[in-house]
């Protein structure tokens, strides 16, 4: 039987008395009933996993001490960061969580041309606690090591400007010539992969040309109009698929 599992921020870790605080200890308590002496294991979200007992436990505040340490496994090889439109309603939420689940090392919001809720910038230091708390809950639910980065709201051209650090790149575009598919001239093996999804009316011509300007490479999706939604998890499915831990050569 698998350990009851929580996350530990990072610098707890050091400490004499590593604690849980919060709703998280009161969870543990009250709905979990786990006292003293009861073993857990613990996350820090950068990669690393201990092992642990409870030494007190209240429902605002739960402490541990650590017994062993070890490397979390389930992360995969290769970087995929997704610069996703801005998409209306809670469908982002919706999709960190997918995405954490599908192994996402970096989630890179922007606002497209074609964006719908242009408004909501104001409330973007609102949204990113929010994605970021729905993140780290993915997670503790599908036994990752690491939480994905989320990055705050920025412009398309401030998202092509931070693309210069991956080895490949790729734009997913609803009148590519092709299905998802690479020439010679990509890497083979890409440690390092930036993939951009339009919102729901699509990218402009303006956009893609910019794109292709700073080295995206334009595909598609097969022929049938997919929502953004779809898309995007489609085209991180298929990555991980080619370059990640979820193809035949994993």
């Amino acid at each position: 039987m698998s350990l009851r599992r929580f996350y530990l921020a990072p610098e707890m870790i050091g400490s004499l008395q590593p604690e849980i605080t919060g709703s998280d200890a009161g969870h543990i308590c009250r709905v979990l009933r786990l006292s003293p002496g009861d073993a857990v294991e613990l996350f820090d979200g950068a990669g690393n996993g201990y092992r642990a007992k409870i030494t007190s436990a209240s429902p605002r505040r739960v402490a541990f001490s650590i017994e062993k340490k070890f490397a979390l496994l389930a992360e995969s090889p290769v970087h995929i960061t997704l610069a996703q439109a801005i998409l209306k309603d809670r469908k982002m939420d919706d999709l960190i969580r997918q995405l954490t689940e599908l192994g996402l090392d970096r989630w890179m919001p922007f606002y497209a041309a074609r964006s719908v809720p242009l408004q909501a910038k104001k409330e973007s230091a609102t949204r990113l606690a929010r994605w970021e708390k729905i993140a780290l809950e993915a997670v503790k639910q599908c036994r990752r090591g690491r939480v994905p980065r989320i990055a705050p709201a920025r412009d398309f051209d401030d998202m092509l400007a931070a693309s210069d650090e991956y080895d490949l790149k790729i734009i997913f575009w609803e009148e590519a010539a092709q299905a998802f598919g690479l020439n010679g001239t990509a890497p083979l093996k890409p440690k390092k992969i930036m993939l951009a999804i339009g919102p729901e009316g699509g990218f402009d011509a303006g956009e893609i040309q910019r794109a292709q300007a700073c080295g995206f490479f334009t595909a598609g999706l097969g022929p049938r109009i997919l929502r953004s939604e779809t898309a995007t998890l489609a085209a991180c499915t298929l990555l991980q698929y080619r370059f990640g831990d979820m193809g035949p050569g994993s």
